[in-house]
């Protein structure tokens, strides 16, 4: 200190204690947390909503909404049948099925399409 007052590092730490140990302070940081606490469960949308009966993975994804190779296919593979089997390691036969909605699609399939059209940079919806 110099003479009798106080520098500016001192006056701080009195203004920032004297507010740390104000009741209202202390109740405004306690409700913004609640308010927090509140909003984040409102907007947590990690719960699953209700299962398709018919789901062919763990995301829920319908055969309707697996059908979707079909932009994979159309996009990422010039619209081949033959060379989608290939990505996909599956007969063409199968793809052929899987088009006209003969076969079931299963959830191998549909990680091996997301994983596809990820890297190949195409939006399967």
């Amino acid at each position: 200190m110099k003479g009798y007052g106080m520098d500016s590092t001192e006056k701080s730490r009195t203004v920032i204690g004297k507010t740390l140990r104000n009741r209202w302070f202390g109740a405004l940081i306690a409700c913004a947390g609640l308010g927090a606490l509140v909003v984040y469960l409102f907007l947590d949308r990690s719960t699953p909503g209700p299962r398709d009966e018919n789901a062919v993975d763990d995301w829920g994804t319908g055969q309707h909404k697996a059908l979707q190779l079909r932009n994979l296919r159309d996009r990422a593979f010039d619209a081949d049948n033959g060379k989608l089997a290939l990505a996909l390691g599956r007969p063409e036969e199968e793809v052929r099925a899987w088009d006209r909605g003969l076969e079931v699609i299963d959830d191998d399939v549909i990680m091996k399409a997301r994983g596809i059209a990820w890297h190949r940079g195409v939006d399967i919806g």
